[in-house]
């Protein structure tokens, strides 16, 4: 009978092993404090329901051992205090003003020296006085935008630019392989997501990582789009993503990468050399090389 016992809770550990490889890779995790991450969320727009993807975010996040992950989905309403309680935000809401408390504890959390990570549809909407967007409801101007959101991101994307050619597997391609972000990445991942186009970066900008877009014949721009960025905001620091549409794109191993990376340098201003990678080298081209 303990024989059995002990092969049952052999077999049980493998399995759960399968299933967690981000964990496996990981090993034992080093004793000290983790990364304390909030995820903002709670509100989306028609093409990216929330309520799928951020708790997969959470775990993708809390799997490699190295952050303790809560899910906000009732932002409207925290203070200060509330953000007091952590290193770094990630940003995955659309939807409704926050109002200016919330709003100024944000941008103060950031200013004070701590960082935030935005993914994918927070580049557009309410934040920056839009709305709209849906094949039933044209996308409009309307209300007022949140002036500091913009220089966080780093960016603007005028209504009549914002979009995207369709859905395709791509090739991101490392710019700067020596931001602590990218360090010791292949030059190269692979992506099976929506790549934005015509996004207008602000001059303090950096951009670390391109894809080049479909073609204009293929409702595309032909050129190379940035796809990773980060913003100084006062003395902290922002990693802005266009990558993460929906559970397809986020479980892509570049994006895993790229997403855990990415929190640690936003709430550290540092990346643990010895942090474990997904993403292989891929033999893709990148299309910026071969054209």
């Amino acid at each position: 009978m303990k024989v059995k016992k002990l092969i049952y809770h052999c077999l049980l550990v493998l399995f759960v092993t399968a299933l967690n490889p981000l964990s496996a890779q990981q090993g034992s995790t080093a004793p000290g404090k983790k990364i304390r991450v909030l995820i903002l969320t709670g509100s989306s727009d028609w093409s990216h329901p929330w309520q799928g993807t951020a708790p997969f975010l959470q775990g993708a996040l809390m799997n490699t051992g190295r952050f303790d992950v809560k899910l906000e989905e009732e932002v409207v309403g925290i203070t200060a205090a509330t953000l007091a309680n952590y290193d770094v935000l990630v940003n995955y809401y659309y939807g409704p003003r926050w109002g200016e408390v919330t709003e100024h504890a944000v941008e103060e959390f950031i200013k004070s020296g701590h960082g935030m990570v935005g993914i994918h549809g927070v580049t557009y909407g309410p934040f920056f006085g839009q709305a709209g967007g849906s094949a039933k409801e044209p996308r409009r101007m309307e209300g007022e935008a949140w002036a500091a959101y913009s220089d966080m991101l780093g960016m603007t994307w005028p209504i009549d630019d914002i979009g995207h050619a369709k859905r395709h597997v791509f090739v991101v391609q490392w710019i700067d392989q020596e931001h602590p972000v990218s360090h010791g990445l292949p030059p190269t991942f692979v992506a099976n997501d929506e790549l934005y186009h015509k996004i207008q970066l602000k001059p303090n900008a950096h951009v670390l990582a391109t894809a080049r877009d479909l073609p204009v014949s293929e409702k595309g721009t032909g050129k190379d789009e940035p796809v990773v960025w980060t913003v100084p905001y006062g003395q902290g620091r922002v990693v802005m993503t266009v990558l993460g549409h929906d559970l397809l794109a986020m479980s892509q191993p570049g994006f895993l990468d790229l997403l855990s990376r990415a929190t640690e340098w936003a709430a550290t201003g540092n990346v643990d050399p010895s942090t474990p990678t997904l993403a292989p080298s891929t033999s893709l081209p990148s299309p910026s090389k071969t054209q």
